[in-house]
């Protein structure tokens, strides 16, 4: 039977502060930056959040390596094409965890002769193949996005189930940790229960 996984619930503040912070890091840094590149879908929030803070367009990669909290094959969904040829790139992600989307990534950015590529996310897994250039902060928990409800949920379902808990204290944990209850309910579909 899997126990659930020890849950870090990040809010919409701490999220803004997190990326804030992160921003002023990179600006403190020797490294220059003409684009960023977003890992999807895990970099798009902190992607377009820093873009604002530092007024940089945006690309995307899509590499998809989660399903239901498991690990899986590495799959690059979309391609970039010749567009970052020269560029100095920022690779974004929300967060490292095995390491291995971040160096599919560079890799393939590598491929596309940027002039350099410089990598950062909000969180990173100590187990991790590879750490980004910049990153936050260290962590062996779970991480629960505030714009990952039911993703989060979906992913929680089954290994709740399993631990034989019943859904009213999952919703519990959810809410507590921060997520709207109509939203978590309508996810779990607990009618009740």
């Amino acid at each position: 039977m899997q126990e659930p996984p020890k849950l870090e619930f990040v809010t919409w503040k701490q999220f803004h502060k997190l990326c804030y912070g992160l921003a002023g890091e990179l600006e403190k840094s020797e490294a220059k930056f003409e684009t960023i590149v977003s890992i999807s879908r895990g970099g798009h929030v902190i992607s377009r959040i820093l873009s604002d803070l530092l007024a940089l367009p945006i690309f995307n990669v899509s590499i998809q390596s989660y399903e239901a909290l498991q690990q899986k094959e590495l799959r690059l969904n979309q391609k970039l094409g010749q567009y970052l040829e020269g560029q100095q790139v920022l690779l974004v992600d929300e967060i490292v965890d095995t390491g291995r989307s971040l160096k599919r990534a560079l890799a393939y950015l590598k491929k596309l002769k940027c002039a350099s590529i410089t990598s950062c996310c909000m969180h990173v897994k100590p187990k991790t193949i590879l750490y980004p250039d910049f990153y936050v902060a260290e962590t062996r928990a779970w991480i629960v996005y505030p714009y990952e409800v039911r993703e989060s949920v979906e992913a929680l379902l089954p290994i709740w189930k399993g631990s034989k808990l019943p859904r009213k204290q999952l919703v519990d944990l959810l809410v507590k940790g921060g997520m709207d209850r109509t939203m978590v309910e309508r996810f779990v579909g607990t009618n009740g229960q």
